[in-house]
Parts: structure tokens; C-alpha cells; sequence
């Protein structure tokens, strides 16, 4: 009995033998432990406690803390076990020796296992965040020169570490009210030459009020203006293809794009929808398609509200062997990971601009499906799938913050804008951009007061369009 105590309690079997001031040296760490998770529960509140106990430092400390809390209870069970030895109890008040060891044997291998699982997902876990979330790359500074002879994205305070690396209350991106993340579908696999853009939705967060927009991105969209480092590399100041090709053309051509091999297409990818839509980005999300469907497939698949039928005769497989029949009636349907994705991704009946659409229902289906109950047990398949398939440009030190803020966005509520023809043409010129500049500004009401230091977007000017490049990219 006193085995089981500290079992469950370090220090609580030698109280109950009789020695409470052992019993308490033995438990004050587990308190202070207790204590200390508490006050930063209450203070912090969940979702930016789980950011702050996701950074690699306080990982760290954990496995440090597991060993030393594992190596804590083996002593105090045993302890507690030794110090009952003392008593010479009758033969009708114990069990035989053999039952009474096996019962501390089992007890010693239920805390070394339990450690040992922890230290597990710790480690998984730690090395799971380092590889997502990727160093800071130093940018230079965005200069003045206009885009497409238009208005220039409206520059931003880029983030810097302070030593040491603490989150303060109030994130970079809180200084002009809202976040601006990009996020990117990476597709890649058998038949293509490298990774392509598949799919482009820019979030935006009010910080203020917790209320979200999604703006899909057309992936055929022609003549997007390139950051200002960039804007030499074709007469008309922007990229002539399309913008999904962008990722392959700035690898290719490090002279007229910054960045290091395999992050340089990222990079400009990002840089030209900031450019597109007047703002300069607060960093990216890269998601591998496969990435998705291995995702939905973990947490058991999600339950789709199809609105209209879809038919498509040539859906490509996975593989890149063939094409395959696929048709969907309207209703809720329940869809795993490949049917939700050729769900997503299917064009040939309708559009790209319908096809962005349903990209971003199946989004929000999946947002609104996550909780504790479905991801926890499955944490250590999720943290296999997070690693291989997802990657920011985001600092780590953010995410107690971005937490905070994703747990107030209410998945009902995100808005939901496309670039559509016909207001919005595939060849891009300075009309269709003053319109998707905004079409950006539209679901956030500009602030009572000035924030210090951020200069408002101006007003898109009224300006002529832009004639056609000079040649094809």
C-alpha cells in the first residue's frame, strides 16, 4: 500500500508510513511542478501555454525534468516499500512476499515505461518544432521603388529575436492589427519536374477581434508584380507566366532572387502575392498535398458538406500511373484523405476558381473537426506527418502568440474571397490590382487611431492598364 502511494504521489506512502517530513522533501518538487503549471495556466491561458511549453528550450528542459521526476518516483516507491518493512505486521494483515514484490515490480515497470513513452513524444516533439519552424532569414529591408508602376507594398517592421529569445505580450504582427500569413499546397510526385504552387490562399487575422478571411489565389494568374529586388528581371515589372510557376523560375535564376536553394521559390512566392495584394507578408505555411491526405487519414477522415455535384472522368492517381472516374452527390458525405483531396482538387468540370473554393471548404471542414479528444491519442503519427509535410518561415518564439490567436478564430466564421473574372482578369493589370488591394482591406475596418510608426496602405490610384509583356516567360 505505501508503494502505491508514492506511486501515485511521490513522498505520499512515507507519510502514510509515519514519515511525513520524508514524505514532504520527496513531494515538493511534484508541487512546485503542480504550482508552477498552474500559475501559468491561469496567467497565460491554454492555447499560448501549449506555445510556450512547444518551444525547443522548454523541451529540452523537459526531458531533462522527465529523467530526473522518472528517477524521483522509482526511489520513492521503493522507499516507501523499505520503510513499511518495519513493521512486523500479523499474518492475516499482509500478503505473501512473493505477491507484495511483484506488485512493486510491476509498479517500478508502469514508471520506467510511462517515462519512457514521454520521453518519446518529447523528443519527437522537439525535433518535430525544429524542423518546421526554420530560422529567420535575414531580408533586407523593402525599398520604395513602385511594382507594376502602382502603389508598393506597404512595408512592415520585420521581426528580430531579442537575446535571449522571450515572447512578449504582444506579437510584430499586432502592429498594424492583423496577420497575414501565406499558405502554400505543395505538390509533388510522380510526372513532375519539381515542386509547384498548387495551391495559394492568403489568412488574414484581425488581431483585434479574433475574425479571419481567406483569399484564394488563383494559381493562373498572369503578370503578378515582383518585390522590388526583383522587378528588373522582365520589362514589365512583374512575372509573365503563371504564378505557380514562379517557385521553378526564381530556383533557377538566383540572380534576380534572393534566398538559398529550395527556399529561394518559397521566398519569391511569397514576396510577389505581397506585392499583389499591397501588404508585405508575416511569413508562410508550406503543406505537401500527401501531407494532407496522410493528415485527414489520422484523425479518421472528416465529414464534407457537398453542395453541388462533381464529375471528372480524368482525375490523375496519386502515382502518376493513370487517371480514375470520380463523382460526387451533394449532402454530408464522410471522405478520407485521398477522396477529400481529389475533392479539393478536381478542375475539370467547373474551374480553378471553383476549384479554389472547394480547397477552401475542405479547409475549414477540417479546422472545425480538430480537437483534443482526436489528436492526442494519435500525437505521435501526427508529429511523423507535421514533420515530413509541413514547413514556416515563421520564428518559433511566435507561436505562443499565433496560438492565442488561432484559438479565438471561429472556424464558422472566416471569410471566404477569390480573384474572379470577370473583376478580376487573369492578365493582371494596374485595375485588377487596385481591386485586389481592396478586395484585402475589405473584412477589417481600418483602425479609430493611427498605430505609431505603421504608415496606413493608401488608397489604390486610378491608373491605365498595363499593356501585355513584352515576351512569354
Amino acid at each position: 500500500m505505501a508503494a502505491i502511494l508514492s506511486f501515485l504521489v511521490p513522498g505520499a506512502g512515507q507519510a502514510w508510513a509515519g514519515e511525513a517530513g520524508r514524505g514532504l522533501i520527496l513531494a515538493t518538487p511534484i508541487i512546485f511542478l503542480v504550482v508552477g503549471a498552474g500559475a501559468i495556466l491561469s496567467t497565460q491561458g491554454v492555447a499560448r501555454a501549449v506555445g510556450l511549453a512547444l518551444q525547443p528550450g522548454v523541451l529540452l528542459a523537459f526531458l531533462a525534468a522527465n529523467v530526473g521526476i522518472a528517477a524521483l518516483r522509482v526511489f520513492a516507491t521503493v522507499d516507501a516499500y523499505r520503510l513499511m518493512g518495519r513493521y512486523r505486521l500479523p499474518a492475516s494483515g499482509r500478503a505473501p512476499r512473493w505477491v507484495a514484490i511483484g506488485v512493486l515490480a510491476a509498479l517500478l515497470t508502469l514508471i520506467v515505461g510511462t517515462h519512457a513513452g514521454l520521453g518519446y513524444v518529447g523528443y519527437r516533439t522537439y525535433d518535430t518544432v525544429t524542423t518546421v519552424f526554420a530560422e529567420p532569414s535575414q531580408e533586407p529591408t523593402p525599398t520604395s521603388e513602385p511594382t507594376l508602376e502602382g502603389p508598393s507594398p506597404t512595408p512592415r517592421p520585420r521581426w528580430t529575436a531579442p537575446p535571449p529569445p522571450v515572447p512578449t505580450p504582444e506579437p510584430i504582427w499586432s502592429t498594424d492589427g492583423r496577420l497575414d500569413l501565406l499558405l502554400i499546397g505543395a505538390d509533388e510526385g510522380p510526372g513532375r519536374f519539381s515542386l509547384r504552387s498548387d495551391a495559394l490562399i492568403l489568412l488574414s487575422v484581425d488581431v483585434a477581434t479574433g475574425e479571419a478571411a481567406l483569399f484564394g489565389v488563383p494559381r493562373y494568374l498572369t503578370n503578378v508584380p515582383l518585390p522590388p529586388r526583383s522587378v528588373n528581371a522582365f520589362p514589365c515589372r512583374c512575372f509573365p507566366d503563371y504564378i505557380n510557376a514562379l517557385y521553378r523560375y526564381a530556383e533557377d535564376h538566383p540572380e534576380w532572387f534572393a534566398g538559398a536553394d529550395g527556399e529561394r521559390g518559397l521566398r519569391a512566392t511569397e514576396e510577389a502575392v505581397g506585392a499583389l495584394v499591397g501588404l508585405h507578408l508575416d511569413g508562410r505555411l508550406v503543406v505537401n498535398l500527401q501531407g494532407f491526405v496522410r493528415l485527414v487519414d489520422a484523425l479518421g477522415g472528416i465529414t464534407v458538406n457537398v453542395l453541388g455535384p462533381l464529375y471528372d472522368p480524368l482525375y490523375p492517381l496519386p502515382d502518376g500511373s493513370g487517371n480514375v472516374e470520380i463523382s460526387f452527390a451533394p449532402g454530408v458525405q464522410w471522405m478520407d484523405g485521398q477522396r477529400a483531396l481529389a475533392y479539393a482538387r478536381t478542375r475539370h468540370q467547373d474551374s480553378d476558381f471553383d476549384r479554389m473554393w472547394r480547397q477552401q471548404w475542405v479547409l475549414l471542414a477540417l479546422r472545425r473537426q480538430m480537437n483534443p479528444c482526436t489528436l492526442v491519442p494519435r500525437l505521435p503519427q501526427l508529429l511523423d506527418i507535421v514533420g515530413d509535410s509541413l514547413s514556416t518561415n515563421l520564428p518559433v518564439e511566435q507561436l505562443p502568440d499565433l496560438l492565442a490567436l488561432a484559438a479565438r478564430v471561429r472556424p464558422d466564421g472566416i471569410a471566404r474571397y477569390e480573384f474572379w473574372p470577370p473583376d478580376i482578369p487573369r492578365l493582371l493589370d494596374l485595375e485588377a490590382l487596385a481591386k485586389i488591394r481592396a478586395m484585402v482591406r475589405e473584412p477589417f475596418p481600418a483602425p479609430a487611431t493611427p498605430v505609431p510608426g505603421v504608415a496606413p496602405t493608401p488608397p489604390p490610384p486610378s491608373v491605365a492598364p498595363l499593356p501585355p509583356p513584352a515576351s512569354p516567360c
